[in-house]
């Protein structure tokens, strides 16, 4: 910077302003100032309650900042001034002599080197008034001088510039439109440039942009691509905004809005409602919305007639606003929401110990804590409701000026090219500014793989940086999906400290079921004892059968709105007949309780399977036993975890699957399927791996069974402690309490390595409470598995065939006991049969027999008789 203005006559006293055009932004001493963001081109109303338009308080701003010569500029009017002082100290006096040309009275450029249309002679208009004009559509009090070339008008407002006679400052109005139709780029590109490498101190360039960001100001000069010294300047107050030099115009807060509601008051004859008049201007500063729409909505009541009250504005606030309760009781008044009651009375309490150390001078150093949360838990669990009370709280308590909740998901943040995302990012981010930005399911930003997550991510996090104070985030999801999404990046896990993470847990049958017979009520309906009852059934049995998509509350509005239907079908306009049970619609029927079915129907399905009898004594044991508990009708009661013992091909895999659809004709079970997985699906094999597929797996396994085949294996790394396959196993305990009566896990293997894998942990008895033993087929079985085996394939055994096949399976047991596999065996012999009888097939035997020779020769063992193959 070179020289030092000169101060011509001193600057008026300080004018009236308005909080968002804030003095400090010309403070900086930076070249340029570059004003941006929601607020421009608003209406602002000054500490008189003046409205004002954005150029009138712009120039206020500055005068009251010294600025003893303000000078404007738009394409169609390239040099004026709203004020006289401003026009005087920018041209030279009438002439009182003659001058060389013999002319006298008309004003000469003040700079000998500028040249016009008419060489030296000056075009401006008559002086403007000495203020602005209050109305800011009037065009009086400007002295213009339009019709200049583009070229001179660069060069003139350059002059005035580099005058250090007069503290200057420059203003586009318009910047975007003026620097893409001006007609003078090169002359502006140079200008800008020299300015920016050697202006005048004190004088300022000020441009103002009709973009709502900075990164929008940013990618509009980049497009542009004639001005690549401003373009540098705004990316690099991009990039680090501490450095000054631009400054966000936002949206009106209460004080404002207060002093716009009596401007129209006192101007124009609004009534107000006094003791609503705090809780209205709240309300108001609590949304998006600039300070000319609350005009207009101000006059809309006016015109009608209507007073200004917490009735009058209900249709402008939306639900949350208009609730009669503070956002402190609507929160209270949320099942399940007592610890997050306590963290905002707590954070209340701070605050106002903060407010006095300050007030004391003993103001706490340091960063303040973060305020960022992670909201956890299934759909329907009030995640979206809360996020917009924490917006309303934050304001209350002083974290956030506006409070308002900007709600968005991945879709509205991730593009599908390069850049984009960055810029959809950076655009939900400043809509949310001063208030709170939701993200639903936001494991979605870490799980695209191949997408732009993470560069949304990324740009989350330098938000939330260079924006601290302005901007609360609150993520939310499924509980284990948000572990994995705050793991995926180490800046997120500092954003959102594991204090900040709060559950959601779904809610209580008695609470959706209160919920679902409101929403019925509020509909105008009356609801019969008897359907109530059966409702509440029906809750029960979805609350108990739920999986991680289980809507809670959504699910009551869904069945609500689907019994409503059925009911107007049914009653036409007689609506004061009550809800009856055949309104219920047949979907949800299914989980109304059905007549038990007695143990012979339950295990008939058990009749077709060879050598079960021992297995079908226990689990006809365990049917009746289920049975009496069922008819007694006390309570609701949970199935139990069972554990199958025996070697390998006694049917546990069949009986588990039999298990499943017992379980649910006993209504135990919401779908009865059976998920069958072995360590390999359950253990990973890095750190982090194992724990996220015992989840899934039980996921998977909700409302059926979940088998679990060789279940010792899980231990087997362990040797006494630690290991995946101990995590495996202290996960799953975990889930099945935590999931307990929505779904059965079954665990399988040898008698005497399930016993280990019991006693590996102390909560493995007591979670597997049932025992069921599968011993070994006895060759009778076996033999008639064989025959069974066999008629299902459509062939019959010939004479001799079974004593054959009897003596090869005693023969093949006898040879190693330890890996005989029962039926697995016989499937076995099955094929080799198949295989020599194909071979007869042939050469011309037909018939659906397999002979004796169809079976190998007993004393060669178990891989006697193997397919004919290619020799040699």
């Amino acid at each position: 910077m070179n020289g030092n203005p000169t101060k011509g006559n001193p600057a008026p006293g300080r004018t009236p302003g308005t909080e968002r055009l804030a003095p400090e932004a010309v403070r900086t001493g930076e070249p340029f100032t570059v004003f941006y963001g929601p607020g421009v081109g608003d209406v602002f109303v000054d500490s008189t309650g003046q409205v004002r338009s954005m150029e009138q308080a712009l120039w206020r701003m500055l005068r009251s900042e010294g600025f003893e010569r303000i000078v404007f500029s738009t394409l169609h009017d390239p040099v004026y001034f709203r004020d006289k002082e401003s026009w005087e100290r920018s041209r030279r006096p009438a002439r009182r002599t003659p001058g060389p040309d013999g002319r006298t009275g008309t004003g000469r450029m003040r700079h000998a080197g500028l040249r016009g249309p008419l060489g030296g002679t000056q075009l401006l208009a008559a002086a403007p008034a000495a203020e602005p004009d209050p109305n800011p559509t009037s065009g009086v009090g400007a002295a213009r001088a339009s019709g200049i070339a583009d070229p001179f008008g660069v060069m003139t407002l350059t002059a005035y510039l580099r005058s250090t006679e007069h503290r200057t400052a420059v203003v586009f109005p318009h910047a975007d439109e003026f620097l893409l139709h001006n007609q003078a780029p090169r002359q502006l590109a140079g200008a800008l440039a020299e300015w920016a490498a050697d202006g005048v101190e004190g004088n300022q360039w000020i441009l103002v942009f009709n973009r709502s960001s900075l990164n929008q100001v940013a990618a509009f000069l980049q497009g542009l691509g004639r001005c690549p010294q401003l373009e540098t300047f705004v990316a690099g107050r991009r990039d680090e905004p501490a450095r000054g030099g631009t400054h966000r115009i936002g949206l009106p807060g209460g004080p404002e809005l207060e002093r716009l509601v009596h401007s129209v008051r006192l101007r124009k004859g609004l009534r107000i409602e006094w003791r609503d008049l705090d809780r209205v201007v709240r309300a108001m500063a609590g949304q998006p919305e600039t300070a000319r729409v609350w005009r207009e909505r101000l006059e809309q009541l006016l015109a009608a007639g209507d007073a200004l009250d917490r009735a009058s504005v209900r249709p402008w606030l939306g639900g949350g606003a208009a609730d009669e309760r503070t956002p402190w009781e609507r929160l209270a008044a949320m099942p399940g929401t007592q610890e997050l009651v306590r963290r905002f009375e707590d954070l209340r309490a701070e605050l106002a110990t903060n407010e006095e150390l300050r007030a004391r001078g003993r103001a706490p150093d340091g960063e303040p804590p973060s305020r960022h949360l992670v909201f956890t838990g299934n759909p329907g669990t009030g995640k979206t409701t809360v996020a917009r009370l924490v917006g309303e709280m934050y304001r209350d308590v002083g974290v956030l000026d506006r409070g308002h909740c900007v709600e968005a998901e991945v879709g509205d943040l991730v593009a599908g090219y390069i850049g984009q995302t960055a810029q959809r990012t950076d655009a939900m981010v400043d809509r949310a500014l001063d208030g709170v930005l939701f993200i639903d399911e936001a494991y979605g930003l870490s799980d695209q793989r191949d997408g732009f997550g993470d560069e949304a991510v990324q740009a989350l996090l330098k938000r939330m940086e260079d924006d601290r104070g302005r901007l609360v985030v609150v993520v939310a999801g499924y509980p284990d999906k948000m572990r994995e999404f705050l793991d995926a990046n180490p800046g997120l896990r500092s954003r959102f400290p594991e204090t900040n993470i709060v559950t959601f847990p779904d809610y209580d049958p008695d609470t959706l079921h209160t919920t679902l017979l409101n929403r019925l009520e509020q509909g105008g309906l009356t609801v019969e004892k008897d359907t109530a009852a059966a409702l509440r059934q029906i809750v029960e049995s979805m609350h108990r059968g739920r999986d991680a998509t289980f809507g809670n509350v959504r699910e009551m509005r869904t069945l609500a709105d689907a019994v409503r239907s059925r009911w107007s079908v049914r009653v036409g306009r007689d609506v004061e007949r009550p809800v009856g049970t055949q309104d219920i619609p047949e979907t949800y029927r299914e989980h109304l309780p059905r007549p038990a079915p007695g143990p012979a129907e339950l295990l008939a399905s058990f009749d077709r399977y060879v050598g079960l009898g021992p297995v079908c004594a226990e689990l006809a044991g365990l049917a009746r036993r289920l049975r009496m508990r069922q008819e007694r009708g006390a309570t609701a009661f949970d199935p139990p975890h069972l554990v199958f013992t025996g070697p390998p091909g006694t049917g546990k895999t069949t009986v588990a699957r039999l298990v499943g659809e017992l379980f649910r004709a006993l209504g135990l079970l919401r779908k009865g399927h059976v998920v069958e997985v072995t360590r390999a699906d359950l253990v990973g094999q890095y750190v982090g791996q194992t724990a996220p597929r015992v989840r899934e797996a039980v996921e998977r396994a909700l409302g059926g069974v979940l088998f679990i085949d060789e279940a010792y294996s899980l231990v087997r790394d362990t040797r006494g402690a630690g290991g995946f396959g101990a995590e495996a196993v202290d996960t799953l305990l975990r889930e099945m309490e935590h999931r307990r009566g929505r779904l059965v896990v079954i665990a399988a293997g040898y008698p005497a390595e399930m016993e280990e894998l019991l006693a590996f942990n102390a909560g493995m008895r007591s979670r597997f409470t049932t025992k069921v033993p599968f011993p070994e087929f006895s060759l009778d079985d076996l033999v008639e598995i064989l025959r069974r085996s066999v008629e299902a394939g459509g062939y019959v055994l010939g004479p001799g065939t079974a004593e054959r096949a009897r003596r090869w399976l005693e023969e093949t047991r006898r040879a190693g006991p330890e890996s005989f596999g029962n039926a697995r065996e016989v499937r076995r012999l099955m094929e080799i049969m198949e295989a020599l009888k194909a071979a007869r097939w042939d050469e011309g035997d037909k018939g659906p027999e397999f002979l004796p020779e169809d079976v190998p020769d007993p004393a060669e063992g178990r891989y006697a008789g193997e397919p004919p193959g290619c020799s040699g």
